[in-house]
C-alpha cells in the first residue's frame, strides 16, 4: 500500500494556543488541546496489514514521515485573495507592484514569485478587480467616464476605455447603455 493513512485525529498535551484555527490547514483530522499525550490517531486496520518494505525503505520513509503527515502551511496561497482585497480596497495602490507589496508587507520580487507559484499575475488580478468595479460603476452609478476611470484606477479616460473595449469588446457607454456584460 503506497497511498497515505487517513488521519482520524489529532490529540495535543498543551492548551490551544491563539492561532489554533490553523491547525485545520495542517491536519486533515480533528484537533484536540489539553491531551495528556500528544498522539496521531490513525485506523487500527491498518496494522494487519503485511509490510511491503525492507529496513532501507523504512528509513528513508520514517525520514520524510512528517510531511507525508502534516499538510504544509503556504502563505502564499492566500496570497491571491489578500491581492484582489488590497486592490478593490486601495486603488491607489494598483499603478505599482512596489505600491502594493507594501501594502501586503512584502516584497515586489516576493509579490510577483508568489503570484507566479499561484498561477496568476499582478496584470491580470489588476485588470479583473478593475473591470469588475467598473462595470458595478457603470451600472449602479451615473457617474461621468472620468470620474469612473479614475475610481477604478485609470490615470484618464482614454486610458479607460480603452482597457475597458478590451475586457468586454464594449466601450463603457455602450456597456452601461445595454447594461449586460458580453464575455
Amino acid at each position: 500500500m503506497d497511498s497515505r493513512l487517513p488521519l482520524l485525529a489529532v490529540d495535543l498535551a498543551y492548551p490551544a494556543p491563539a492561532h489554533a484555527d490553523a491547525y485545520a490547514v495542517l491536519f486533515a483530522g480533528p484537533c484536540r488541546f489539553d491531551q495528556p499525550h500528544t498522539r496521531l490517531h490513525l485506523d487500527a486496520s491498518y496494522l494487519a496489514l503485511p509490510l511491503r518494505r525492507d529496513e532501507a525503505t523504512l528509513r528513508q520513509m520514517l525520514q520524510r514521515a512528517l510531511p507525508l503527515t502534516v499538510h504544509a502551511y503556504r502563505k502564499d496561497r492566500l496570497l491571491v485573495g489578500r491581492v484582489r482585497q488590497a486592490l478593490a480596497t486601495h486603488p491607489e495602490a494598483s499603478h505599482s507592484a512596489e505600491a502594493l507589496a507594501a501594502l501586503l508587507h512584502t516584497s515586489a520580487r516576493s509579490l510577483h514569485r508568489q503570484l507566479k507559484d499561484e498561477g496568476a499575475s499582478l496584470q491580470t488580478l489588476k485588470d479583473a478587480v478593475r473591470r469588475e468595479q467598473a462595470e458595478n460603476l457603470l451600472l449602479r452609478t451615473h457617474r461621468p467616464l472620468k470620474q469612473v476611470a479614475q475610481a477604478v484606477g485609470f490615470q484618464n479616460e482614454k486610458s479607460f476605455i480603452r482597457a475597458f473595449k478590451g475586457w468586454t469588446g464594449q466601450t463603457p457607454a455602450d456597456f452601461r447603455a445595454t447594461g449586460l456584460p458580453t464575455s
